[in-house]
């Protein structure tokens, strides 16, 4: 509703023209027009919905791995995930991440304040066979020269760790396949470090690989103290593949081991986004009849 001022000027709303004052000038503006949501950014909204629930899964899963993050971590993983869905074939409200292609996730980095390149020198290699035999390597480099140590008056010593993880976003369930950690002193001297993962991958899971990057000292009384610094606290997502049946048949086959522990299931939405999707679809179907 728009009024006449004493001064003569208008102001409010007469249909979709808002009158307004600036200074002694008169101003006359559009109102914007309602948007309306179709069929198509609703759904899309709703899958976006999906996204967060699996990124919730991850960052659940390995917060005591990643410890710090930046700021804008949980959009940038949201966002990684909703680029995985979009690539699949699958119909809307019928996929999950076990329907992808999983690029998008490879080498996400948990802390974009804390980037690994940056921290270490060399760069890790790694492959998976067709047995889910899992084969870590980084290359040869100097413990004191090739990586960036907090700065301070404690001089800190560098800790590697490599895990992976195999999660069921649909039953909800997680096993933890295996994990080590690599310590060493901060020493004019040059160390490669080699490792396998054998153990048996399960059907139809999606296995992520995560790396860190750790910083420790330990104080005159022998006490281990960890840095605080944020901005050292690199940790990324090397790799994220699917565990075929032939996968999982060859790796038991080979007597891997079972593995290393378990998780309890999670449950954190996506069986419940899965049906808020169908039962939308289901009643804009109805709406066409």
């Amino acid at each position: 509703m728009a009024i006449q001022g004493r001064n003569g000027k208008i102001k409010g709303k007469i249909n979709n023209i808002v009158y307004r004052r600036l200074g002694n000038q008169q101003i006359l503006q559009i109102a914007p027009d309602r948007v309306k949501q179709t069929y198509a950014t609703k759904l899309n909204a709703l899958e976006f919905g999906l996204a967060s629930a699996h990124s919730k899964v991850i960052r659940q899963i390995f917060r005591k791995v990643y410890e710090e993050s930046d700021s804008k971590m949980n959009n940038r993983l949201n966002a990684a995930i909703a680029a995985c869905l979009r690539s699949s074939d699958t119909e809307v409200g019928e996929r999950t991440l076990h329907d992808t292609d999983l690029s998008c996730l490879k080498g996400f980095q948990f802390n974009l304040d804390a980037p690994i390149e940056s921290r270490i020198a060399v760069r890790p290699t790694w492959s998976v066979e067709p047995d889910g035999l899992f084969r870590f390597k980084l290359p040869r480099f100097n413990l004191a020269d090739d990586i960036l140590y907090p700065p301070g008056d404690l001089s800190m010593d560098p800790s590697f760790t490599i895990g992976l993880v195999a999660i069921q976003f649909e039953k909800e369930y997680a096993q933890v396949i295996d994990y080590e950690s690599f310590a060493y002193e901060k020493l004019d001297k040059q160390i490669q470090i080699d490792w396998e993962c054998r153990r048996q991958l399960p059907a139809g899971f999606i296995v992520i690989v995560v790396f860190s990057l750790r910083y420790s000292a330990f104080n005159w009384v022998g006490k281990q103290i960890w840095s605080t610094n944020p901005q050292f606290f690199p940790t990324i997502i090397l790799d994220a593949f699917h565990v075929t049946e032939d996968m999982a048949a060859r790796g038991k086959a080979a007597n891997f081991a079972v593995a290393k522990e378990e998780c309890d299931k999670f449950g954190y939405n996506v069986l419940r986004t899965l049906k808020r999707i169908t039962e939308f679809k289901e009643k804009m179907a109805k709406k066409k009849k």
